[in-house]
């Protein structure tokens, strides 16, 4: 089966969206499809990639198009990739590419399937283009209608219940669930000195929030828990990601004035640019794994954590309830209520009763969220519509 896959971004550009598309594409072209990935141009970044048996094609004007509706030289690029082969099928990624894709849909008469994963945050967000939410929700229901997918393909339940609240027709919509390479992040117990060494960590507790920092990430609670825990365990430190291109500079901004005016500085580590091919290191260097958003889909960063051994803690929202049950395969707590995710962290590095939460939460991985599983449900959709 031949296959486009539209999406903005792609790695080396890091994020679990990202990682998602890219763990699909390798895993379609080891069943024997022929995969092309139409996407964002990264630049010099791109060396950092393999692209395996996919082929990446570059999309003129693609992040423009995405980031601010600059969209004249992409749309007249995606109607030449896209109307000029016989492709079997398309399968495009979220609200823009999705947009564009539709004022194309005529000269596309294979089927499309479409996949929306930002995350809806009620009456703020959407897809977060227009920072306008009444907005946003119109041209959503409008964009069901005028792509006409013959899928809706779901990470989650989460965003099937944003989906059919968006204005998808429920018959259409199929939920496979998120995936990730377990057994590329069961590498951290091998990895972990050497990890560790190179951050200067020996018996400090690191605790990895790796998330791209965006507000609803609610990383200042971190932070701010960071410097409760460290009254009594000045020996604990907090590791955030800072990735290329896809970060808030001005949240960074207020996160490191906040870490300043906490006296927590010296305890906060910055990962600068980290790739997909980083984050199984980053694993391997941390003794626990922190996901604080205010709102998410899924997460991504949990199952990868997981598999990586690593006990996780998070906020106890939508998306993350269909990952983590509370003191079986993780720590839940409420969503910004900061004394609780410090009791959380202690817990965690007390120890007590974590080998086992963390055993039970890497089974899980293993038997739910393995890319094997993610590749195969996707290609029952594609099967649904190309025989």
């Amino acid at each position: 089966m031949k296959i486009a896959l539209v999406a903005q971004k792609y790695p080396p550009i890091a994020g679990g969206g990202e990682t998602h598309i890219q763990n699909l594409a390798d895993g379609l072209s080891a069943r024997g499809y022929d995969v092309t990935v139409l996407t964002s141009d990264p630049g010099a970044e791109a060396r950092r990639y393999r692209h395996a048996g996919v082929s990446i094609e570059y999309v003129d004007g693609f992040w423009a198009a995405c980031q601010s509706l600059e969209c004249k030289d992409a749309v007249a690029d995606l109607y030449a990739r896209l109307s000029g082969r016989e492709w079997d099928l398309v399968h495009v990624f979220n609200h823009v590419p999705a947009l564009l894709l539709s004022w194309l849909r005529a000269a596309v008469p294979q089927p499309v399937c479409v996949s929306l994963f930002e995350t809806h945050v009620p009456a703020g967000r959407v897809f977060d283009l227009w920072g306008d939410y009444a907005l946003e929700k119109a041209l959503q229901r409008s964009l069901f209608g005028q792509l006409a997918a013959e899928r809706v393909v779901c990470g989650s339940e989460a965003y099937r219940r944003w989906a059919l609240a968006g204005g998808a027709a429920e018959e259409r919509i199929r939920v496979v669930p998120f995936g990730t390479e377990t057994r590329r992040f069961a590498r951290a117990g091998a990895l972990r000195a050497v990890a560790r060494q190179a951050r200067g960590l020996g018996g400090e507790f690191a605790v990895l929030v790796p998330a791209r920092p965006v507000r609803r990430k609610r990383i200042e609670d971190a932070l701010r828990a960071l410097a409760l825990v460290r009254r009594e365990r000045p020996g604990t430190r907090l590791m955030l990601t800072l990735p290329d291109r896809t970060a808030d500079s001005e949240y960074v901004g207020e996160l490191r004035r906040l870490a300043a005016d906490l006296g927590q500085t010296d305890a906060v580590r910055w990962e600068r640019g980290p790739g997909w091919q980083d984050m199984p290191e980053l694993y391997a260097a941390a003794d626990a794994v922190l996901l604080p958003s205010s709102h998410e889909g899924f997460g991504i960063a949990l199952i990868e954590g997981m598999a990586a051994g690593r006990p996780v803690i998070t906020s106890d929202v939508e998306g993350h309830d269909e990952i983590v049950t509370h003191a079986e395969t993780g720590l839940l707590y409420p969503a910004g209520d900061v004394e609780a995710l410090a009791d959380r962290l202690r817990a965690v590095a007390s120890g007590a009763g974590v080998p086992g939460m963390v055993e039970r939460a890497r089974e899980l991985a293993r038997a739910r969220f393995d890319v094997a599983a993610m590749v195969a449900g996707h290609h029952r959709v594609y099967r649904e519509l190309v025989g």
